[in-house]
């Protein structure tokens, strides 16, 4: 367990110094939202009846989170599903406008929690949950909690790629061979940089520049990557998520995945309220279910690692302990953001967002 917890604290390397320097600004004004979980009025957010999500997560996992909160409180929640460039552009553009629709927003990328964080919209509270999490994956102010953790996998066709032919390593994906037969997502607001960037800065941009050479489609979403794969269309993925390939494998689609020995990119997605949310205990009541181990564990169920302590791997996944882990520096990532999308650019061609 001590080994698990020294990997999970390794993965916001950078986060902490980045989430006190944002804590120190100017504080937010006072709202009639609960801030404790022993303050939610549990009849009051069932009149309240409903409340809004803005998620990146995989539609199939929020769905059966979502089942279970509305048939035992009675309470409907809708979504938005983006990808976390597309959450944090839609939150930013209605703040803007000084109306933000969302009760809570989750998304795959911890750098757009710290925006909002900045820019003064997220709650800050005391959640029951906290103390499953370890502190380098939650903020000391309460205003975000990690959920989860999604690792940048290769992914392949196990039909082309069977046996020994199968890649184990990123540099397998530089290969003549692999000419032609690659894909990745990233959609046109740039969500898949971050992990592209990670990769880069422990393995080289030399590799990423290599992997833009055997001209690799891109798509939009790590979904469509998948079905791809399972198509035929393409033999091998470079940096997409391990629990949509994990699914695909466990459905017995044609499909398998690997953690190279070199490391994986690895991003804590995180959730959090948003400030003046017109359901305020609708939405801390639906946190307290989200971030709760049964939730979780319908999270882990759809093959994601959950950021709690006290809730197991996805089934036949290796403990994070086992994997090598690429960490990314955030405050490094968001002072420099539209030089690395340039380069982004530069690399694979089309929009990144710049």
């Amino acid at each position: 367990m001590r080994k698990k917890l020294l990997q999970r604290r390794a993965v916001l390397k950078g986060v902490a110094v980045l989430s006190m320097a944002v804590a120190t600004r100017k504080g937010w004004t006072a709202d009639a939202a609960p801030t404790m979980t022993s303050k939610i009025d549990v009849e009051k957010a069932k009149a309240e009846g409903r409340l809004t999500l803005y998620t990146s997560l995989d539609t199939k996992i929020v769905d059966a989170i979502i089942a279970p909160f509305r048939k035992q409180y009675g309470i409907n929640v809708e979504y938005f599903r983006g990808g976390s460039a597309d959450v944090t552009s839609k939150v930013l553009a209605e703040a803007d406008a000084g109306r933000i629709r969302a009760d809570m927003v989750d998304a795959s990328d911890l750098a757009a929690l710290l925006l909002m964080k900045e820019r003064g919209l997220l709650l800050a509270k005391q959640s029951d949950a906290a103390s499953a999490i370890p502190k380098d994956l939650r903020d000391p102010d309460g205003t975000w909690l990690a959920d989860r953790l999604t690792q940048g996998v290769i992914q392949y066709n196990a039909k082309e790629f069977g046996g020994s032919q199968a890649p184990r390593t990123w540099k397998d994906l530089t290969a003549a061979s692999m000419k032609g037969r690659l894909v990745f997502f990233s959609s046109a607001n740039g969500d898949g940089a971050p992990r592209l960037y990670t990769m880069a800065q422990h393995l080289g941009w030399e590799l990423v520049e290599a992997l833009a050479a055997n001209r690799p489609i891109r798509v939009a979403t790590p979904q469509l990557v998948t079905q791809i794969l399972e198509s035929g269309e393409r033999g091998a993925a470079f940096a997409t998520n391990d629990n949509i390939a994990w699914r695909s494998k466990r459905e017995g689609k044609p499909t398998a995945y690997v953690y190279p020995p070199e490391g994986v990119p690895t991003e804590p997605g995180a959730v959090g309220l948003v400030k003046g949310s017109p359901s305020p205990h609708a939405a801390f009541l639906f946190h307290e279910y989200w971030m709760g181990k049964e939730a979780q564990q319908l999270l882990v169920e759809g093959g994601k690692y959950s950021s709690r302590t006290d809730v197991a791997p996805p089934q036949g996944s290796p403990p994070l302990g086992q994997i090598k882990l690429l960490t990314l520096d955030y405050a490094a990532y968001q002072a420099h953001r539209p030089e690395i999308l340039q380069r982004m650019t530069n690399i694979f061609g089309g929009e990144w967002g710049v």
